[in-house]
């Protein structure tokens, strides 16, 4: 019974280049890529979430044109991709991991005793997975350091993450580590 990291949508997209890429979230990325060479020593297993959207995707009504299936927007970034080799990847079409996906059936045969969930963005897809994954009943850990979000008009990158951690914590029950 391994346990279980997903990463989730560090992508080029929301990280190098696109519509949403943010350099909030790229900065992010050594201390996602120390987390997932941490946890892969303790013996995780990997997951790997990629927003991937096809071109008349109805999320677009909500959010600009991103990860477009078959972009380089839509791949893991160079440096998470040597991870890749002894990870699943799971293209995923919205905020939720389990969304049309087969996240639920990889989970149930694993039978992880916890789940630690690192990525982008703190207050979207990570927060939806993770919430999904403790309406399954699944012990949530999520490393304040190894996630992100974004600063847009509106959207204020310091004080949404800070929301988004007290969320996980307080309303859906994840264990937050500090960073």
């Amino acid at each position: 019974m391994a346990n279980i990291t997903i990463v989730v949508d560090v992508l080029n997209g929301f990280c190098k280049a696109g519509n949403l890429a943010s350099p909030r979230c790229d900065a992010a990325i050594p201390r996602i890529r120390d987390l997932i060479d941490e946890r892969r020593r303790a013996g995780d297993q990997l997951i790997f979430l990629a927003d991937t959207h096809d071109p008349n995707d109805r999320e677009f009504e909500v959010f600009p044109v991103h990860c477009v299936r078959g972009t380089k927007e839509a791949d893991v970034v160079e440096e998470l991709q040597p991870f890749l080799k002894d990870a699943t990847l799971i293209r995923k079409r919205r905020y939720s991991g389990f969304f049309e996906t087969n996240l639920d059936e990889l989970l149930k045969a694993a039978r992880p005793e916890q789940v630690t969930v690192i990525g982008v963005c703190t207050d979207i897809c990570v927060l939806h997975t993770v919430a999904d994954l403790r309406n399954r009943d699944y012990r949530v850990v999520v490393p304040a350091s190894a996630v992100a979000t974004f600063d847009a008009p509106g959207h204020p990158g310091d004080e949404v993450q800070k929301w988004a951690l007290s969320h996980l914590t307080g309303v859906l029950g994840a264990r937050v580590i500090p960073a």
